[in-house]
């Protein structure tokens, strides 16, 4: 697995994992298959489970070398914060393995609008246990942008404001089910706020690595998720002296695991 996980309790406020990378090539190489929409074939690669990789054109890996070839610090910043992604999309599928989880596919682009990430727990009976909202940041600067950026989003969520688009993407990722089941989530389900779980990812700096200081990054979580389960509100931080540098260094890394793969 390229990850390890900590998990810290820090109730009555959120649940946090953190994600430590063991095997950075190996990270590189799943993100690669992720880049060019193998997102099935690595759920069943974290499941321990085994498919058939289907093939690459020369031109799905180009395009994606492309994207990950930055010249300005705003094209770096997009690219970081879309690799950001993928690894918190590994990381919800590594820390529910063996649960009937059905997760939106990763953007396919840097700075791509919408909804960072998106998963459906289902119970036995392929009903919504709860629905997964997540917001992403990779950034130096982690305290702001959760203020500003993530909780406003949050609550906005809980009051129904993007109802619709949630609608919308979970019953596009149920269209396996029966149309008069999804039609009864939809009634029943979709809209329950205590169904929602929030996950805010973010990239604590380096001076905030303890558990204690890293919790204060999610100060008002509370105010803007409401509620005495904390279970509802999760952060998921990853830490690094160097977040840019560290991201250029997965990024030549994936770089080189798609060149391997053309035909």
């Amino acid at each position: 697995m390229p990850f390890t996980h900590t998990s810290t309790d820090h109730n009555p406020l959120l649940h946090e994992t953190e994600m430590i990378v063991r095997d950075i090539d190996l990270l590189a190489q799943h993100i690669g298959h992720l880049i060019l929409g193998k997102h099935r074939h690595i759920a069943e690669i974290l499941a321990a489970k085994h498919n058939t990789l289907t093939p690459s054109t020369d031109t799905m890996i180009d395009r994606a070398v492309k994207q990950l070839t930055v010249t300005t610090a705003d094209q770096r910043h997009r690219r970081d914060g879309w690799l950001f992604q993928y690894m918190t999309w590994i990381t919800m599928r590594m820390t529910m393995l063996g649960q009937n989880l059905i997760t939106q596919p990763p953007h396919e682009n840097p700075g791509q609008h919408g909804i960072d990430g998106l998963g459906i727990l289902l119970t036995a009976n392929d009903e919504i246990k709860a629905i997964l909202i997540a917001e992403d940041k990779f950034t130096e600067d982690p305290r702001s942008m959760i203020r500003k950026e993530v909780w406003p989003e949050f609550a906005l969520f809980e009051k129904g404001e993007f109802d619709s688009q949630l609608v919308n993407k979970v019953t596009g990722l149920l269209n396996h089910l029966d149309a008069n089941k999804i039609d009864q989530m939809v009634a029943n389900d979709i809209y329950k706020i205590e169904n929602r779980i929030y996950r805010a990812g973010i990239t604590p700096l380096f001076e905030h690595s303890t558990p204690k200081k890293r919790k204060k990054l999610f100060k008002d979580y509370d105010k803007n998720v409401k509620g005495v389960n904390h279970e509802r509100r999760h952060g998921v931080t990853f830490t690094d002296a160097d977040i840019r540098a560290w991201m250029d260094n997965l990024s030549k890394k994936i770089i080189d695991s798609l060149e391997s793969q053309r035909p």
